[in-house]
């Protein structure tokens, strides 16, 4: 049986919202839809989001996803730019490979779950994967416990991945490569469930989709988004530690210390990358 929430929990979600975490839940949640959604991301959204992006986007270092162990989930954890960095991280894992296609995209309840429009937003494009819903306002945080254990139960699955972004929020500051501080629950969540963790890089999408997929047919420069992809990161030590707010913050900094170094390893592909485009333009 799947994880409910308690009854205190449920009374923090406004009516909407709690009709479109149902319906979502009942999705993910069900042992007949859940395979068929997951099968219709393999021939249908992750090929569409590819067809959408290929042009723009390049991956490197995608090999180390070969490296994680096949009997653990997966957590991929992923700086904070635009609503679709995930996606465009997920579709290309999808052709790439054949493991840990189960997946779960933790999103703000803004919108997303609080909008009967957000509903058919998750289930168009993202056929329900953009869940579970997090509450942002502090005074309805009682609903995030419920989120962090269902998160956490996903991950004890083998054939599950769950896409975090550990900075808790949409990084909107002019330079991408200064991140923010890392939140406990991805530290927590890592402690709790022991799964493989990945780290990845990102930036160059812009905000608008239509402008992305317009670009991406045009002769503008490309590609003009690099995803950098990391060794699975070791957790062993911390894992010994007492499990308190400390050792969440203490893992989730070092989650944050190697985005950071891949970060600096984008910008050096991107500098290599814009130079060769110098030179090709020269007569």
């Amino acid at each position: 049986m799947s994880l409910q929430p308690t009854s205190e929990q449920w009374q923090v979600l406004q009516p909407v919202e709690r009709f479109n975490f149902k319906v979502t839940h009942s999705f993910n949640s069900s042992p007949i839809i859940r395979p068929i959604l997951t099968k219709l991301c393999v021939v249908f959204g992750g090929p569409c989001v590819e067809i959408a992006t290929s042009n723009i986007v390049l991956d490197h270092g995608f090999e180390n996803f070969e490296k994680i162990d096949p009997n653990r989930g997966a957590l991929l954890v992923v700086n904070h730019r635009t609503f679709y960095d995930q996606l465009a991280i997920y579709a290309r894992l999808l052709r790439l490979f054949d493991t840990h296609r189960n997946a779960y995209f933790p999103v703000r309840a803004n919108f997303f779950y609080d909008n009967p429009l957000g509903l058919l937003v998750n289930l168009l494009f993202a056929l329900g994967g953009m869940y579970p819903p997090i509450i942002r306002e502090k005074k309805r945080r009682l609903w995030n416990r419920y989120a962090t254990d269902l998160m956490a139960k996903l991950l004890t699955n083998p054939g599950n991945m769950v896409g975090f972004h550990p900075e808790g929020t949409r990084n909107r500051g002019p330079d991408p490569y200064a991140l923010l501080p890392g939140k406990p629950g991805c530290g927590e969540l890592i402690f709790r469930s022991n799964p493989n963790v990945v780290p990845v890089f990102l930036q160059g999408f812009i905000k608008s989709p239509f402008k992305m997929v317009q670009r991406n047919w045009s002769s503008s420069p490309k590609p003009v988004v690099h995803m950098v992809m990391g060794e699975p990161l070791d957790f062993s030590e911390e894992l010994k530690l007492q499990e308190n707010r400390k050792t969440f913050l203490q893992i989730s900094k070092k989650v944050m210390k190697a985005i950071d170094e891949l970060a600096k390893r984008e910008q050096d592909i991107r500098a290599e990358f814009e130079g060769k485009v110098q030179e090709t333009a020269l007569p």
